[in-house]
C-alpha cells in the first residue's frame, strides 16, 4: 500500500478513494496518508458492512482511518446486491432509499457523510416512468451525495454532463471514467476515443461545486494500472486548464 500512495502522490494525484474490505490497521492508513500528503476523499463500503450487526464497527474503523465521507458501490444489478434481478422493482429501491436514509442519519451523528455510486443499471433500468436513479433521487435525503460515474453514465445511453446539472447540489464526488462505446474501457482520458464530453462534464461540476474528480481507470491491455492512471491525470489536468481561460474571461 505505501508504494501505491506514493506513486500516486508523484502523478500528481491530491487524494485517494478506497474501495474493499478492512485488511490494513486503520491508523497506519491514516498515517501514511498524513505523511505522503494525500487526502482520503471517501471510502467505497459494501452494503453487508452498513447493516445493523456491522454498522458500528464499520464506523469505528474509518473513525481511526480518517474517513469521513462513506460511499455505498452498488446495489441489485448483475451483481445480484440486496435482491436478485428476478426481485428487481421500483418498491426494491424507495426501500433502498429509506434504508439510505436511515444510515445517514446514523453516520451523520458520527460526523460522517453517505453517499451512492452509480453504474448503468441505475439509467437504464425502467420501472414505467422511473429508473432506479430517479427513485434514489427522489427518496433519498437530500445529504445523501449521489456520486456519479460518468463511464457508467454514457454506457446506459445517457448524459453524465445533465445528470450532473440535474441534481448539482448532490453531486460532490464525481467518478471520471474514460469509456468508449466501440472499445470499451480500452481507452484514457485525452483520447480520441473517449466518448466522455469533458469539457461539458467539468462546466456542470463548476456550476455544481464539486468536490472531488476522481479518477476511476478499469482497462486492463491497452493502458493498465499505472500508466493508465498517468495518462488519465494528465489527460484530465489539460482538460482543466482549458476550462480555467474560459470561466476567467466569464469573471
Amino acid at each position: 500500500m505505501e508504494s501505491t500512495l506514493r506513486r500516486v502522490k508523484a502523478i500528481g494525484y491530491e487524494g485517494v478513494e478506497f474501495y474493499g474490505p478492512f485488511i490494513h490497521e486503520p491508523e497506519m492508513i491514516k498515517g501514511l496518508l498524513e505523511e505522503i500528503g494525500l487526502v482520503n476523499c471517501g471510502w467505497h463500503t459494501e452494503w453487508k458492512l452498513l447493516q445493523a450487526d456491522t454498522i458500528d464497527a464499520t464506523l469505528d474503523y474509518h473513525a481511526r482511518a480518517g474517513t469521513t465521507t462513506i460511499i455505498i458501490p452498488a446495489l441489485g444489478g448483475p451483481w445480484e446486491i440486496g435482491h436478485q434481478q428476478s426481485e428487481d422493482c421500483a418498491d426494491v429501491w424507495v426501500h433502498y432509499a429509506f434504508r439510505i436514509n436511515e444510515l445517514a442519519r446514523l453516520a451523520e451523528e458520527r460526523n460522517f457523510r453517505i453517499g451512492y455510486h452509480t453504474h448503468a443499471h441505475e439509467f437504464q433500468t425502467h420501472f414505467g416512468e422511473s429508473t432506479p436513479w430517479s427513485l434514489l433521487c427522489e427518496h433519498t435525503h437530500s445529504s445523501i451525495l449521489l456520486e456519479l460515474d460518468t463511464g457508467n453514465c454514457i454506457e446506459a445511453e445517457a448524459d453524465p454532463a445533465q445528470a450532473i446539472a440535474d441534481q448539482s447540489s448532490r453531486v460532490q464526488l464525481v467518478h471520471c471514467k474514460p469509456f468508449s462505446r466501440k472499445l470499451g474501457h480500452e481507452t484514457y482520458i485525452g483520447s480520441t476515443n473517449d466518448d466522455n464530453d469533458w469539457p461539458a462534464i467539468l462546466e456542470a461540476c463548476s456550476r455544481a461545486g464539486t468536490e472531488w474528480l476522481i479518477v476511476e481507470h478499469e482497462s486492463e491491455t491497452e493502458y493498465p494500472q499505472f500508466y493508465g492512471a498517468e495518462r488519465c491525470y494528465a489527460g484530465l489536468l489539460e482538460h482543466l486548464r482549458q476550462l480555467q481561460p474560459a470561466q476567467d474571461s466569464e469573471d
